[in-house]
């Protein structure tokens, strides 16, 4: 049974864990965060939540651009590394063999194995608590096609996407995941 509670519990697992890069003066990082939403569009607006003491949160402050990237199941121990160690004590790219390429529209890492990302600059950091909101504009979008079905849904037959429990525990959403479809209501 439901009964009210004094303690401070946050309840925003199972969920998707996106990776951000960032990237400043020859310094560069690799962090996960599980505190994220696409906010807008008309322009595409991205939000993560970072800790100010961060060393992302400084390059990205520094620099006014990150990325974000969604890694397919088979990567969970990589997102959970790059969540664990800071960047200002290694290399994360090199002690994890993370892959990148240069991106298109900003100074940031584009994960290669990335199924989705973005490549955002800096509309505006909110403090909210003990975290920094970041808002970012969406200026390049990246797709592995082959993962997404004609009508922009993940195609499980070919990709297995990790959902954070918490607690340094993933779960799978794959094509062995129940799926339920329900008709669209519009109000009249």
């Amino acid at each position: 049974m439901r009964v009210p509670i004094n303690e401070e519990i946050m309840h925003t697992y199972p969920g998707m864990v996106a990776i951000v890069t960032s990237r400043f003066n020859g310094q560069q990082n690799v962090m996960a965060s599980g505190w994220h939403t696409y906010i807008g569009s008309s322009p595409g607006i991205y939000g993560i939540s970072l800790r100010k003491e961060t060393y992302s949160y400084s390059l990205i402050e520094q620099s006014g651009v990150f990325g974000v990237h969604f890694l397919p199941a088979s990567s969970s121990e990589v997102i959970q590394a790059v969540g664990t160690f800071s960047g200002r004590d290694i290399d994360k790219f090199n002690k994890f063999n993370i892959r990148y390429e240069e991106g298109l529209k900003v100074d940031v890492p584009v994960l290669s194995d990335a199924y989705f990302a973005y490549e955002c600059k800096v509309m505006n950091i909110t403090t909210y608590g003990d975290h920094e909101w970041i808002a970012g504009e969406i200026l390049q979008r990246y797709q592995d096609k082959d993962c997404f079905l004609e009508d922009g849904l993940p195609d499980f037959a070919k990709l297995e996407i990790p959902l954070y429990l918490g607690r340094s525990t993933y779960r799978t959403l794959d094509q062995h995941s129940e799926v339920k479809t329900h008709p669209l209501y519009i109000n009249k």
